[in-house]
């Protein structure tokens, strides 16, 4: 009996020591996979932007009902964003005010979008629409989009955000107002 134990104890060994073996290729493909995921939770450590919240982060981990509402100055309320891909980098989310048709206030993110995520979105803004802003992110322009949403964009590292929202509704300057909802996602992105 005391053979078998010892043998069975041998074979685990040589198991356990064969699968700490792995090809080069299979240590590449596991540092690739970790490169992916860390390439997702930093915008650009180059500039010293990382972006704080997990990798595959949502809108609403982000911004709550209540940060957006501190700035519009109404209740606001989540509402889901089909287009949201958080888990590639993507996350999107909206906050209506509550009991206002027509009142979302539309936030997205790109985390890897960089310069050409940010001249992307610029592309779909009114032609001379589109203004510079500063204090916020890297980079940012306040703009009115094609179907007459106003909204402002922004780039800090890699990371690009958009915001936009109905003028009607939200009748702030919008440069002033748009500049207050970009910094808030900002500041929960990079804490």
């Amino acid at each position: 009996m005391s053979r078998l134990v010892a043998l069975a104890v041998v074979i685990l060994a040589v198991a356990v020591a064969l699968a700490g073996c792995g090809s080069s290729s299979d240590d590449a493909a596991t540092d690739a996979g970790a490169a992916d995921a860390t390439s997702a939770a930093v915008a650009d450590e180059g500039d010293g932007a990382t972006i704080s919240l997990p990798v595959g982060w949502a809108m609403t981990d982000a911004l709550s009902a209540e940060d957006v509402g501190a700035i519009t100055g109404k209740a606001m309320e989540t509402f889901p964003e089909a287009s949201s891909a958080a888990q590639d980098g993507k996350p999107a989310g909206g906050y209506n005010a509550t009991g206002v048709d027509g009142s979302k206030i539309y936030f997205g993110a790109d985390v890897q979008g960089g310069e050409a995520g940010y001249e992307s979105q610029l592309s779909f803004a009114d032609s001379g629409s589109a203004t510079d802003v500063s204090g916020v992110g890297d980079q940012a322009a306040v703009l009115t989009f094609s179907d007459g949403r106003a909204g402002i964009i922004a780039r800090k590292g890699d990371a690009v955000i958009r915001v936009d929202w109905d003028p009607k509704i939200y009748t702030d300057d919008p440069a002033v107002f748009g500049s207050s909802l970009a910094n808030a996602l900002l500041e929960k992105m990079f804490q």
